[in-house]
């Protein structure tokens, strides 16, 4: 406001500057300043205008907590997204169901329906919350190493406790063969599952058929009696065929 009214003239207004506002009809002596700013994680959601002040909200992938834009949180393998976060709200997990999985890391991902086998083919690998199913025949396994190596990749996507003697897995075993193979250690740090996961991405098929052998020798041996059993189950379901574990 300009100046106020008299007896004989009316109000004098006058538009508000640049960076400044007045929201409401007002005595204000001069404009209010567009004193939002926004920080680090936001964006402009409504540009300072004559009329209101700059608003800012988080930017994708982020939502407000105690003033401050945080990162959504991700939901690991096992789990899907149940609700996507906001800009108000972070993201809601939960577990996969019975017969879907996730094996992302991903605040966007939700948990999958396991593929349905074909007629003609057994589920290899049931599928769990980490893994799908892996459908085909006893005698894919027996003479595909590709199907193999999927198959017992699957066996280690789940989290396992079992941190130490994973390590002794690699030491005993993984190292090794990259060793003699002329491989390269692993540059990076990572832990023994992932380790044991690349190793098994490409190890020749001599070795995939030792596998169960070899987690027994590291007392790994559950994990190598799951093996064997889900192997035994597809054999007595194809008569014919032939799986010889070690």
């Amino acid at each position: 406001m300009a100046a106020h009214c008299t007896a004989t003239t009316d109000t004098k207004c006058l538009p508000c500057r640049a960076n400044h506002y007045t929201a409401l009809w007002n005595y204000l002596p001069r404009c209010l300043y567009c004193n939002n700013i926004c920080t680090r994680n936001q964006e402009v959601e409504i540009q300072c205008s004559a009329t209101n002040n700059r608003v800012c909200r988080c930017k994708q992938g982020y939502y407000m907590k105690d003033d401050f834009c945080i990162s959504h949180s991700q939901c690991g393998p096992g789990h899907g997204v149940q609700t996507k976060g906001t800009s108000k709200q972070d993201t809601v997990c939960e577990k996969c169901a019975h017969g879907f999985f996730s094996r992302s890391t991903s605040a966007l991902d939700v948990c999958v329906k396991h593929q349905e086998c074909a007629d003609g083919q057994l589920p290899l690998f049931t599928g769990s919350v980490y893994h799908d199913a892996l459908c085909g025949s006893c005698e894919d396994l027996a003479s595909d190493s590709e199907t193999l190596r999927k198959f017992l990749s699957a066996y280690f996507e789940e989290p396992r406790r079992h941190n130490g003697k994973m390590k002794r897995f690699v030491a005993t075993f993984v190292r090794e063969s990259r060793r003699k193979s002329g491989l390269t250690f692993f540059q990076k740090k990572v832990g023994p599952l992932e380790r044991i996961k690349a190793w098994l991405a490409n190890a020749p098929a001599e070795q995939l058929r030792l596998v169960p052998q070899m987690l027994r020798n590291s007392t790994l041996t559950s994990l190598a009696d799951k093996i064997d059993r889900r192997l035994h189950d597809i054999m007595n379901q194809s008569p014919n065929c032939s799986l010889i574990s070690p």
